[in-house]
């Protein structure tokens, strides 16, 4: 198996063949489908049901939630009382449209509602006392929301507290021991007693479940696809498992985007030249999200926020062009700190390493978490990226599968200015001379604490197929599964013994095409960045191969694409 840095170890995934036989019988499924299914979890008839026929009446009651009848209510005091509500939000995507579907639902039932969202730069993540109370002069209110953010903020809340606000807090990021304690509401499934602890929100599918109970409370009747569309692009750009109640989000969000017309959800469509009957998940997770996150990477979000709530085509479209520059802008600044990070990982013994932790002076905080995801990936283990400036560190962490950086961090809580996340992404803040001690402390921790296994990158493979299994009707099952992410993965196959047909061809330097065969049935390879593999392949190779399935539309020409995840050659 090929890789610039590691070797993949291949793992065919473990189920239980005799219920999804049970399953294909008695749910009338194919037999892969059913394979693929139990493969997930999807493994009883009510489950299957549910997974293919799900509809937002599926949906669980929002009222099972803790805190929601509190939160209720005092958003109706508030609308019936005419009191200013300050919706405070974060400016990754799940922020942003959490923002979104929720001013757009007060404003229809006559709150007088805005909203903040701190900039990475000027403020940092989270509740900002300076920020809100210089909102408060310019515009006095009486309620906070905060939405994807707020679980940490003890002291922030007390002091709001004293300030004469309210808080309800949204969130679904990972809480400490000890909660806010001045609040009117807490919504969090990931809060102890919450009643969601088995289904894992984004911040922005916390904030529908508070939109459906409003709705019902207030006898209003939300503006439902709009507001699924929203809410799907947020849930998919967060990375949460695309099963249970985020499943139905999605797939009834995707089928909104392809039957109503939303200005600038449109604008943004167009500007990403997605086909918009077409639209998958992976649409929202490299075309759409990446676009939007560019903004809050950069500094303000806020434009993206005027976008989805804009009225005028051209209004939109400026909007969506403006956020396209800035995603180019972005990428520029990616590439430039990567380049600096892999220099100093040069330096490194990374094979001697179970944490690497890269810093530079000044570095730009807005693309740390891209690259730091990216050099994750390339030498898989836990790596922390982190800025220098005035003696203080910011930065972030990305883990690996089986390793929860929040509770590796808790060990170091006392070195640790401030942090927090979720099991694989964490943000953390430390002084300047606490770097070598955490690089250190970390590393050994690991080292104690998880199997050396754990380290050595996987590929899942869903299961073994044939070439000639390959053709519309194999496809066209593989997308009832859809939405696919985290959760429900595309389906990764594994097929033996092809012959490589032709000359790897290089794109870019970085992607790399070339064509497969079994003798009888060809098709086209594409490597999204595995330019390596030329060193290792050449035509008439024979190789064991290990992919995902695409169905290409290119130049008046619709063919099957073979999206190379893994190759070793025999």
């Amino acid at each position: 198996m090929l890789n610039n840095q590691m070797q993949y170890e291949w793992e065919l995934k473990e189920f239980n063949r005799e219920i999804a036989k049970e399953l294909a019988l008695s749910c009338k499924l194919d037999p892969l489908i059913a394979q693929l299914l139990t493969i997930r979890g999807i493994d009883t008839p009510d489950k299957i049901r549910k997974f293919f026929k799900g509809t937002v009446a599926d949906l669980r009651d929002p009222f099972e939630m803790n805190g929601m009848m509190e939160a209720v209510l005092r958003i109706k005091r508030a609308v019936d009382q005419n009191e200013r509500i300050l919706i405070y939000g974060d400016y990754d995507v799940d922020g942003i449209t959490a923002i979104v579907i929720l001013k757009r639902f007060l404003e229809d039932v006559g709150a007088r509602v805005s909203y903040t969202l701190p900039n990475r730069f000027q403020d940092g993540y989270g509740l900002k006392i300076s920020k809100i109370q210089k909102e408060k002069e310019e515009t006095p209110f009486k309620l906070l929301i905060t939405v994807d953010c707020g679980i940490k903020a003890v002291e922030e809340i007390r002091e709001l507290k004293k300030m004469g606000v309210d808080v309800i807090v949204t969130d679904h990021h990972e809480p400490d021991e000890a909660l806010p304690e001045a609040v009117c509401a807490i919504l969090n499934p990931k809060v102890k007693g919450s009643g969601f602890e088995d289904e894992p929100l984004a911040g922005v599918g916390v904030v529908f479940k508070l939109v459906q109970a409003l709705a019902r409370h207030f006898d209003a009747r939300a503006p439902l696809d709009f507001i699924l569309k929203i809410v799907s692009i947020g849930t998919v750009a967060d990375l949460v498992p695309l099963l249970g109640e985020n499943r139905i989000i999605v797939k009834e969000g995707l089928k909104a985007i392809k039957k109503t017309n939303t200005t600038g959800l449109e604008a943004m469509i167009e500007c990403c030249n997605i086909d918009k009957d077409a639209m998958a998940s992976v649409d929202i997770s490299y075309k759409i999200a990446p676009r939007i996150n560019a903004l809050g990477r950069l500094g303000d979000a806020t434009n993206a926020i005027e976008m989805f709530i804009s009225n005028t085509e051209e209004e939109a479209r400026e909007y969506a062009s403006y956020m396209n520059r800035k995603n180019s802008e972005r990428q520029r600044l990616e590439k430039t700190l990567e380049n600096m990070v892999l220099n100093q990982v040069d330096t490194e013994n990374v094979a001697e390493r179970r944490f690497l932790l890269l810093s530079g002076e000044d570095w730009h905080k807005g693309v740390i978490g891209i690259v730091a995801s990216k050099v994750q990936k390339k030498y898989y283990r836990p790596v922390g990226i982190v800025s220098i400036e005035d003696g203080m560190a910011f930065g972030s962490i990305r883990s690996i599968e089986g390793i929860n950086i929040i509770d590796a961090l808790d060990q170091f809580k006392d070195i640790l200015e401030s942090y927090g996340g979720h099991q694989q992404a964490a943000g953390i803040s430390l002084k300047r001379e606490n770097l070598q001690v955490l690089r250190e402390g970390l590393d050994e921790y690991l080292r104690q604490n998880f199997d050396d296994a754990l380290f050595k990158p996987r590929v899942h493979i869903d299961c073994e197929i044939q070439f000639d299994m390959i053709n519309d009707e194999f496809y066209k099952r593989l997308k009832q599964i859809e939405p696919f992410g985290i959760g429900n993965p595309q389906p990764v196959f594994v097929t033996r013994d092809v012959i490589i047909e032709t000359e790897p061809e290089l794109i870019n330097n970085r992607h790399i095409k070339f064509e497969v065969s079994d003798g009888l049935n060809r098709f086209e390879v594409i490597g999204y960045n595995k330019a390596y593999c030329s060193d290792y392949i050449q035509k008439f190779d024979s190789a064991d191969i290990v992919f995902s399935l695409e169905k290409v539309r290119w130049n008046r020409r619709t063919y099957f694409q073979l999206n190379l995840v893994d190759l070793s050659v025999r």
